[in-house]
């Protein structure tokens, strides 16, 4: 048995759920799915993540619940918007959650926007299924929008993902301090 803190990281979407798709064909699952992968890697021996999938597989939205144990959770997706020039990163806590998430997203849009240097879209409260995880600290993350050319050939970059990688692993070693 682990005696090192669990935090749970669900990449977004997976399967024949594609989440949002860009102009040139980048798939929010995708990104969602090598980002959380480095975070595994990058947090190795010092957090015991568990990743809702390791894989392109289909998982309904009650099937992503927190690991028991759970000290965060952390859902990882790219924004898209009708409009290609919507731009930024921005992180979601439940509306109605607990402080304990409201601080956790606060680190994640900290780090988050000091790797990527995108535009700061806040921090903000939704009511997404994936965030009612009980008494589990809990943040959504969108990354960058993967509708707008530019930010979809970043988010495309091996070296982007490795750095959203390395923000979040960085905004969960601060939080469980």
């Amino acid at each position: 048995m682990s005696t090192l803190p669990i935090i749970t990281i669900d990449p977004g979407h997976g399967g024949r759920q594609p989440g949002a798709v860009g102009p040139t064909g980048l798939r929010e699952k995708d990104v969602c799915l090598a980002v959380a992968l480095h975070i595994r890697e990058i947090l190795r021996g010092r957090v015991d993540v568990r990743l809702t999938r390791t894989t392109d597989v289909d998982l309904a939205l009650n099937r992503r619940p927190a690991v028991a144990g759970s000290r965060a959770y952390v859902s990882i997706h790219c924004n898209a918007h009708t409009t290609q020039t919507a731009n930024g990163t921005e992180v979601f806590w439940r509306t109605g959650g607990t402080s304990e998430s409201k601080r956790l997203a606060g680190v994640l849009q900290r780090e988050l926007l000091e790797s990527l240097g995108r535009r700061d879209r806040g921090v903000k409260t939704a009511n997404f299924r994936v965030l009612h995880q009980g008494t589990v600290p809990a943040a959504l993350v969108e990354l960058a929008f993967i509708s707008n050319p530019a930010e979809e050939a970043l988010l495309r970059r091996p070296e982007t993902q490795q750095r959203a990688a390395q923000a979040i692993a960085n905004a969960v070693i601060a939080f469980i301090k």
